[in-house]
């Protein structure tokens, strides 16, 4: 069995578990070196997480001999191991503890010295504050990783210091990342800013039952593309994003009451699921997002961006809009009006609205055809009683000033008050 050729070895390798491959190894010197040529690695504990019983405590014993064993390999065959690179390499722990930490740190290493492209770590543990401290040296040439899923540890924050903050790329902690997963982290304030900034080329973020310290969750990223936030604890996000196309936040059990967005420029689609959010912001000239809110607790909407954009909003406490609207359609009057039913699509979306701050460039914009009217059997904003209007060109006839006052209390008949600093007082 000693002498197989190295082809069928490996395929043997493929066929069981890392763990058992480990094992293998020790049949002969040839099995002992096939090891490392290896393109993915996948080291899972499996049982339970916790240490009461004292069979836990003798199967952790054995994973971590084998991982010793792996390791012993590694540094026997070093000059094989790190010519040859590493696809993947999975580490899942059910019973981490903190006497396990350098084991986990020389892992990581050998795997980062095989230019390893994906990194699986999970390491669950008996409390929160056994949690591995993950830090910059753990990550310091990591420079083929492209994907990196975390699980069960501490992130420390990574900043390097280096001035000013738009650094050269090269210098990178993570120039390759392009994808990272991360459930049940936690964070060091501003740890996951750094994180995200040491990734230049980022597209796709998950976080999952994370925790913040000072509970925020701040991000500035010209290239993420996907971002979804899941049960974390956190009470505010602040998102720099230009390039994000897609958001989705669920928030149930942890109050995250204030979300802000800002230089989103190609945003599209936008799902959120907060039961405790009460401030909404998103500004960034968005061309067509379409937007599912649903927030009980929602008080205040800001938006800034163009007519195409598509909001269903389930919040029925909203008290106050602020809407900025940008669309050069609306900038001068064509006689041929044609964003009549944008406008009443877009303003649907507040019809539970209370108070709105409305920028429009054109008053005539908001003054809707008596045919169109006709074709709508309810109010555009029918809970609205306060309006306060910001227009570029307002009007300067009294026949344009009545004109725009009654197509006004057409779309909101409860109208109490409505006031601009131009015309209207």
């Amino acid at each position: 069995m000693a002498h197989l050729p190295d082809l069928v070895i490996n395929q043997i390798f493929r066929l069981v578990t890392t763990k058992a491959a480990v094992r293998m190894s020790f049949l002969s010197k040839q099995w002992e070196g096939m090891l490392s040529s290896l393109p993915m690695l996948d080291f899972d504990e499996g049982g339970d997480h916790r240490f009461e019983k004292n069979d836990n405590f003798i199967q952790h014993s054995k994973f971590i001999n084998i991982l010793q064993k792996y390791l012993e390999l590694c540094e026997k065959d070093r000059e094989a191991t790190k010519t040859t690179p590493l696809d993947k390499f999975r580490l899942r722990m059910t019973r981490y503890s903190s006497r396990d930490a350098s084991m986990v740190y020389k892992l990581l290493s050998s795997s980062i010295e095989r230019s390893v492209k994906e990194l699986d770590i999970s390491l669950r543990g008996c409390t929160v504050k056994n949690y591995y401290y993950l830090c910059r040296t753990n990550l310091i040439n990591a420079k083929t990783l492209t994907t990196l899923n975390l699980e069960y540890v501490r992130m420390k924050n990574i900043d390097s210091c280096v001035e000013p903050i738009d650094y050269s790329i090269s210098l990178r902690l993570l120039p390759s990342l392009k994808t990272m997963s991360l459930k049940t982290v936690q964070f060091d304030h501003n740890a996951l800013f750094f994180l995200v900034w040491e990734c230049p080329f980022i597209e796709h973020l998950s976080l999952a039952s994370c925790s913040f310290e000072l509970s925020e969750i701040r991000l500035l990223s010209p290239t993420l593309k996907s971002l979804e936030i899941k049960h974390c604890k956190a009470s505010q996000a602040e998102l720099y994003v230009e390039d994000l196309e897609s958001l989705s936040i669920v928030s149930s059990d942890f109050p995250l009451e204030s979300v802000i967005l800002e230089r989103c420029l190609k945003l599209k689609h936008v799902n959120i699921c907060a039961q405790f959010l009460e401030w909404f912001y998103l500004h960034g000239q968005c061309h067509d997002v379409n937007a599912i809110i649903d927030a009980p607790a929602l008080f205040f909407f800001s938006f800034r961006g163009h007519l195409e954009s598509k909001f269903s909003l389930k919040a029925p406490n909203l008290r106050k809009s602020h809407i900025i609207l940008l669309n050069e359609e609306l900038s001068s009057f064509t006689g041929q009006w044609k964003h009549f039913p944008k406008l009443k699509d877009f303003l649907q979306g507040f019809g539970s609205c209370k108070e709105m701050v409305l920028y429009v460039d054109d008053f005539e914009v908001l003054i809707f055809p008596e045919d169109f009217r006709k074709t709508l059997a309810s109010p555009i904003l029918a809970d609205l009683e306060f309006l306060e209007l910001t227009i570029e060109n307002p009007p300067t006839y009294e026949r344009d000033k009545q004109s725009l006052k009654d197509s006004l209390h057409w779309m909101a008949p409860g109208l109490k008050l409505i006031e601009s600093d131009m015309y209207l007082n």
